[in-house]
């Protein structure tokens, strides 16, 4: 690193709260979530006025959701006075920054939708394109393409809730995270992660190659001892390596899964392969990395309720859902300066957890690990619902399979379920035994019974017969449109 680069460092660390945190504290997460919210009470009268003291001494869940709606409202005022779209939507709606005093209140506020946000991009901006540092596109799994713009203070927001997130999961300094994440340009998270590790004090090594020995050879040669990246490429990575190398005498200390929904069955299989635990994370690329992250007792993620507000509805009625309750995620931006986004439309199915964990946080909220996505539903049978993490549960506790994807058609008057399995082993026992885990789940069991479902069908594939692309479409459905 030149001289001029670690200026360049030290001036950045110096910006960042996650640096303020202590090297022993216990929930370092929800530690830098106080630190902005004092911070944030320092600056602001209108903060101070609305918890009525003159004097901070602890952030508990009261002062902390205070913090929340006081970010609600200057954002709105924010996007009121900067972005086109939100401009002419609050006052279609009739909704002032100062009608928003408590959490209820949040539902006056329309919510948004990605397919306004892919219409046009350009009226969300509220800062000169000349201020923007980076811009990101994502399809997401809709193929509705999306522009998110990002301005430098929104990257050192981003790698500040990185730092703290890693630091919750247990980094310290000595660690090295393994970046993985292959063939995934859209939101470029090894730089994220990258820069990060440099900020926070910890070591750092990145391969962007599919190809599993390379992966494993950056591991050894930096001496890694976190792994972070697409559960999907880790569980193949995990497979195929796994017959040549043992896993568990590498040292790594916890596995991070990132960016792609992680089912019960992989989770075992990489914990049981690598001899660590593997935790969750939750984000996207309209609101970053980290937007929520496990802790080891793994019963929910805490979010980052710093930079985010997150709410349940009912995605029918667009009413709050109680807390433990599943629904829809709804995410708002408290801080953004390029992109914010208020009140927007995950499609995400989740639960709010209340605050309090066993873990010792005292006022961050959890969601639960979402269960599936709107868009990525489907019916058969007679309209049950099932999703892809629904059959990873199924197909992937049995670690022989590297990866697979379903075929939806019909066969007459019954629909049709396909599975093409790419697999170390082809047997007929390893079919039967996937079969039978097919048969438990009760929409196909339910579907089968009323004699709208035909049997499922098991192929295999020899392993390495497809690349590997992330985030690659699990269920594909050839039956047109289907209700």
């Amino acid at each position: 690193m030149s001289a001029w680069e670690k200026v360049k460092v030290a001036i950045v660390r110096r910006k960042l709260l996650s640096n303020r945190i202590p090297e022993d504290c216990k929930n370092p997460l929800e530690e830098w979530m106080a630190i902005k919210a004092m911070e944030t009470f320092k600056k602001h009268p209108e903060f101070r006025k609305a918890l009525g003291v003159n004097k901070l001494d602890e952030v508990g869940p009261e002062e902390f959701q205070e913090y929340q709606l006081f970010r609600v409202r200057e954002q709105m005022r924010y996007t009121q006075e900067n972005s086109i779209f939100y401009r002419d939507y609050f006052r279609k709606a009739g909704v002032s920054p100062e009608d928003i005093r408590s959490y209820d209140d949040l539902v006056r506020i329309p919510m948004t939708t990605p397919e306004q946000m892919a219409a046009e991009p350009m009226h969300f901006l509220c800062v000169s394109v000349t201020k923007t540092e980076r811009a990101f596109s994502t399809t997401g799994t809709t193929g509705v393409r999306k522009r998110v713009f990002y301005t430098r203070e929104d990257l050192l927001a981003k790698i500040d809730i990185i730092s703290s997130a890693l630091m919750n999961v247990g980094m310290k300094k000595g660690d090295v995270l393994h970046i993985m994440f292959p063939t995934v340009g859209a939101w470029d998270p090894s730089l994220m992660m990258a820069g990060a590790c440099l900020v926070a004090g910890f070591g750092s090594s990145s391969s962007s190659s599919v190809d599993i020995e390379e992966q494993m050879k950056t591991i050894v040669v930096n001496n890694s001892t976190f792994i972070i990246g697409l559960p999907s490429f880790i569980y193949r990575v995990t497979v195929l390596a796994g017959e040549k190398v043992d896993l568990k005498s590498m040292g790594i200390k916890k596995i991070i899964s990132a960016a792609e929904p992680l089912s019960e069955a992989m989770r075992n299989t990489l914990q049981n392969a690598w001899g660590c635990p593997v935790l969750d994370v939750w984000g996207m690329t309209e609101f970053g990395l980290a937007c929520a992250v496990e802790c080891d007792q793994r019963v929910g993620l805490h979010t980052d309720e710093a930079n985010l507000l997150f709410e349940i509805i009912d995605p029918d009625t667009g009413q709050h859902l109680p807390y433990g309750e599943k629904g829809e995620l709804i995410v708002t931006s408290l801080t953004a300066e390029a992109t914010p986004l208020i009140r927007y439309r995950t499609r995400d199915i989740s639960a709010l957890y209340p605050p309090g964990c066993d873990c010792g946080t005292r006022f961050n909220h959890r969601i639960a690990k979402p269960s599936g996505r709107m868009d990525l539903m489907t019916k058969i049978g007679l309209g049950q619902k099932v999703y892809p993490l629904l059959f990873d549960e199924a197909v992937l506790r049995f670690p022989e399979i590297i990866s697979y994807h379903v075929i939806i058609d019909r066969a007459g008057y019954k629909d049709r379920l396909t599975f093409c399995l790419e697999s170390l082993d082809q047997s007929d026992i390893l079919k039967e035994k996937v079969l039978d885990a097919l048969l438990s789940i009760p929409e196909i069991e339910y579907s089968i019974n009323e004699e709208l479902l035909e049997m499922p069908r098991v192929l295999f594939r020899p392993p390495g017969s497809e690349d590997y692309t992330s985030k690659a479409k699990i269920i594909i459905d050839k039956r047109g449109n289907y209700d």
